[in-house]
């Protein structure tokens, strides 16, 4: 028997998830697993992609996601928003969730134009608007969506007064990560990603981008702890990979700390990887969220980080790592010097992390909340409130 809903035949949503690209990223990892978790007897899922297809394009068809990419060449390539166009008349969405500003804004436009029933929109990083186009451009069309959701609070406030609109339309929706895959034994050893035995272990993980990211920072934190009066034991481990590699490469070299850092590059085994760390840092000088933090969290870790955007929503100060001033190389090296030398203190702190990201940062709570924000606007829609 057809379940009924309200009197009429019950049907899946149809829910397109809209990004810009399909490479390895916090937001890119976060449209894989939402895309691959959504409830199948509620919602037929796609995901569209303006540029082409890439690493997470495989994984999601892997995890049996339709795909859809546009091949878009770059920033200003018209030909991606006619092929949206036609893509949107084919496919007949009744939800676009867009991520990242350009998907934002085309989806807006076209989503307008073509009458798709729910737009919404996300942002995710709190330099967007340095960019005057951007603040111009969002401002313009950002009424046309009829929620936005952001990756912390701290992204919302900044949304809120860089574009404005109603505060009811902005949706705080934390990023949430597998706990459970975090919590198996590894097989990775240290030699496998050209790290030392007995001597311990900072790790980091992300996109080298700078100065976003602050590995610069956190380069001159090592300088500091392999330097006198007392020369710390110590190895970074960076995993990533981005434009900045090169010249943080030449950076390692002029610090002179070369035998203590390892470059390791993009992995896609992020797990296997993080048991071998014995303190995770996160040196950012700007985060909207800090995915990596939640799944070191997630391994165990404790954690050092910048006390900067969206960072202290998920660091208790203390409590499950420790935040220091962004940019700020010997609070980051005193910080470090102080979970090396203390590991009764730092696996303390990583138990504790680890309960608040089971508890705050699960994917199963992030999807859940995307399920049921899908759903109430189709609602809202399909039954508007009268007018007063």
């Amino acid at each position: 028997m057809t379940p009924e809903v309200a009197g009429a035949p019950f049907r899946r949503i149809k829910v397109m998830l809209l990004t810009v690209g399909l490479g390895v990223g916090g937001t890119e990892g976060q449209v894989l697993e939402i895309a691959a978790r959504l409830d199948r007897r509620r919602f037929e899922v796609s995901v569209c992609a303006l540029k082409g297809a890439d690493v997470l394009a495989h994984e999601l068809r892997a995890r049996g996601v339709r795909v859809i990419t546009l091949d878009g060449k770059g920033a200003w390539d018209a030909r991606v928003l006619y092929r949206l166009a036609r893509v949107i008349r084919a496919e007949r969405p009744d939800v676009i969730h867009a991520f990242l500003f350009w998907a934002n804004c085309i989806s807006r436009v076209l989503g307008r134009l073509l009458r798709v029933p729910v737009l919404i929109s996300s942002y995710r990083d709190i330099l967007l608007w340095a960019r005057w186009g951007y603040r111009v451009c969002d401002r313009v069309t950002a009424r046309w969506a009829q929620a936005t959701t952001c990756c912390s609070e701290a992204v919302r406030r900044l949304a809120l007064s860089e574009v404005g609109g109603d505060a009811r339309t902005y949706v705080t929706i934390h990023n949430g990560v597998d706990v459970a895959r975090f919590s198996l034994s590894r097989t990775v050893t240290r030699a496998d990603v050209g790290l030392r035995d007995g001597v311990p272990v900072i790790g980091t993980v992300g996109r080298l981008i700078e100065p976003e990211k602050g590995i610069a920072v956190l380069l001159q934190g090592v300088a500091r702890l392999a330097g006198p009066p007392a020369p710390l034991a110590c190895q970074l481990l960076i995993v990533g990979d981005g434009p900045a590699r090169g010249q943080l490469q030449e950076l390692v070299e002029r610090l002179g700390i070369s035998s203590r850092v390892v470059f390791a590059g993009m992995r896609r085994d992020i797990a296997d990887v993080l048991p071998l760390v014995d303190v995770f840092v996160m040196p950012s000088l700007s985060e909207g969220f800090g995915i990596a933090i939640v799944e070191a969290m997630a391994a165990g870790l404790p954690v050092v980080a910048s006390d900067v955007g969206g960072i202290p929503e998920i660091v208790q100060h203390e409590e499950t790592g420790l935040l220091v001033p962004p940019g700020d190389p010997a609070a980051l090296a005193a910080a470090l010097h102080e979970l090396v030398t203390r590991p009764d203190r730092a696996r303390a702190l990583g138990a504790c992390g680890r309960q608040r990201a089971r508890e705050r940062f699960s994917i199963e709570s992030a999807v859940k909340r995307h399920e049921d924000l899908y759903a109430e606007l189709m609602a809202q829609r399909l039954n508007p409130p009268p007018c007063a």
